[in-house]
């Protein structure tokens, strides 16, 4: 039975000519390659994800080559068409890797850019009042958060998020115009600035 299933699949193989065969076997890699690529270029999870399954179709279309070829060529022939289709295919992955690799690249400095947001250490308990923080300080460190908040804004943010974000972006506001700020609204302004960088680790700012 089984015999009998190879058989009609080779004998409507055999009638397909063999030109015809190496169009609709190196189209349809063309064809996967071309939509791959488009894909990572417009899909951020695509681009980012891994291009092993790519390599494994690259493995497999050589294997279909070398099987083409081999009903009309010798193994010499068959075995050198199936290592070019092979090198041409790796090369396609590679560049797909690369494009993938660009994408690393921009996430690990935008954790760079992240890890630069002035962060304010925690004020140091002591018996008596403790000081106020400068305003000149709170200021520039205030409008650099709003200036990130208005980025993120422009994102496509989830609505918990972008509700989230709007009222961050409020608070910040309040604190810009108060000045100096008191202990208790630095820790406030901490606070703010932790959320804050949870949304841009999320977003990719």
């Amino acid at each position: 039975m089984f015999s009998e299933f190879i058989n009609n699949i080779y004998s409507k193989v055999a009638n397909i000519s063999f030109d015809t065969l190496l169009w609709i076997i190196w189209g349809a890699f063309a064809a996967i390659f071309v939509a791959t690529l488009f894909l990572s270029l417009c899909m951020p999870k695509v681009k980012s994800a891994s291009k092993t399954p790519f390599f494994n179709l690259v493995n497999a279309f050589a294997a279909l080559t070398f099987g083409a070829f081999i009903t009309e060529e010798g193994l010499p022939q068959s075995v050198l068409a199936a290592v070019i289709f092979w090198c041409i295919g790796y090369l396609l992955y590679g560049l797909l890797c690369l494009i993938g690799k660009g994408k690393k690249q921009a996430a690990v400095q935008s954790q760079v850019a992240i890890s630069s947001l002035p962060v304010a250490t925690p004020p140091v308990k002591q018996p008596a009042m403790r000081a106020e923080v400068p305003a000149a300080k709170s200021t520039v460190r205030l409008e650099h958060a709003i200036s990130v908040t208005d980025r993120l804004l422009q994102k496509n943010l989830g609505k918990g998020d972008r509700q989230e974000l709007e009222k961050l972006k409020n608070t910040l506001a309040v604190l810009q115009m108060k000045g100096a700020l008191t202990p208790s609204e630095s820790d406030i302004l901490n606070e703010n600035f932790n959320a804050l960088l949870k949304l841009m680790a999320k977003y990719n700012v």
